[in-house]
């Protein structure tokens, strides 16, 4: 008998990646692979069989841990009533920079969920050791990779009818204006953005890595004219990093239908990201992202980013205002990524590595 798959997503919104990268986009693909694969949205009754792929954050969004006691309770049932239990994490999940006593209580109910899960999941190699060392020795913790979106994958889970509905034209009209207004300027100023969320309630990071640069920023316009997009989810951390900066600059709110045309338009992305215990766990997403584009990018090394070193610039701040200068080079590596990223991260591909852990999760 076929498997069946389900996966329960922390939330019911494809605005955040990690539903779309991770539960809608692996779930449409299955679906076309001849799987049957559902979503469980939250609020839903659990399944009584097949494989459950749980997001940990799922759990941890319970926000107490009397909440996330009652939903490990919820799974209890689940798993006695014959369901493979996996639990799927994209961040390292234990840290509590702050030390905020509400955050410790409630890890303690989540590391007490952690015996239920027949197996786990993480997006990267250096989530790895992070989870596995709050396991038992004997504990299966395989890497299935984010998928890289295309414009084509948003078809796992939206359909046409949905996507042109009236109600979005004006956005897609606003989109449509923007990407016009963005091209007129690419021809006086090279145009460079940052993407991502602001910034973690539990860890260091996010938009505020964008600090260490402005002023390699400001220098490098002064050789050659220069304009920053901030693709982000707060303005207002905008605003307080980037609002003295001596050098054009905008925000853009993230919009997940439009955000792969503008970033395709770009002339280098800038991922700053220093090595730490949560930077340590990122996949690689966003930096193929970029090079899935053709877009030239400089980041720092991370370990999930290192394996395509030869294709983006990699520990190479010293020499910003150079590719802002000229990108060529950057961008033509940039364009030689895009066949292996389409063989090892296509939407395709990823199904392909899911369904090969699920089954293999299931036969233990």
């Amino acid at each position: 008998m076929e498997l069946q798959c389900f996966w329960l997503p922390h939330a019911n919104n494809p605005a955040y990646a990690g539903v779309r990268l991770r539960c809608l986009i692996p779930n449409g693909e299955l679906n076309r692979l001849g799987w049957q694969s559902r979503i469980v949205w939250p609020g839903a009754s659990l399944p009584r069989q097949g494989v459950m792929v749980v997001q940990a954050k799922w759990l941890l969004d319970a926000g107490t841990p009397e909440a996330l006691r009652q939903r490990t309770r919820q799974l209890q049932e689940a798993r006695d009533a014959g369901v493979t239990l996996v639990l799927d994490s994209f961040d390292n999940y234990f840290l509590n920079d702050q030390n905020d006593g509400s955050r410790a209580a409630l890890l303690v109910a989540y590391r007490e969920a952690l015996p239920l899960f027949t197996a786990f999941t993480v997006s990267s190699p250096g989530l790895k050791p992070l989870l596995a060392q709050e396991l038992p020795p004997e504990a299966t913790v395989r890497v299935v990779g984010d998928p890289v979106e295309t414009p084509q994958a948003i078809r796992a889970y939206e359909s046409w009818p949905r996507r042109l509905h009236p109600g979005r034209w004006s956005g897609h009209w606003r989109a449509w204006q923007e990407l016009r207004e963005h091209r007129a300027a690419r021809r006086g100023a090279r145009q460079l953005m940052w993407f991502g969320n602001h910034g973690s309630a539990y860890a260091a990071g996010g938009m505020t890595e964008l600090q260490r640069l402005l002023p390699m920023l400001e220098a490098a316009a002064e050789r050659q004219p220069l304009r920053l997009t901030v693709v982000s989810n707060s303005e207002a951390r905008y605003q307080e990093l980037l609002g003295g900066a001596r050098f054009p600059h905008r925000y853009r709110a993230w919009d997940r239908l439009h955000f792969l045309r503008l970033l395709g338009e770009q002339d280098l992305v800038l991922l700053p990201s220093r090595l730490t215990a949560f930077t340590v766990a990122k996949s690689n997403n966003r930096v193929l992202l970029a090079l899935a584009q053709g877009v030239p990018v400089m980041t720092d090394a991370l370990p999930d980013y290192l394996p395509w070193k030869a294709f983006c610039a990699i520990d190479e701040w010293d020499r910003l205002a150079d590719h802002i200068v000229d990108p060529g080079d950057l961008a033509a590596r940039a364009s030689a990524a895009i066949p292996a990223i389409a063989q090892q991260y296509s939407p395709q591909a990823i199904a392909h590595d899911w369904r090969d852990a699920l089954m293999a999760i299931t036969r233990t």
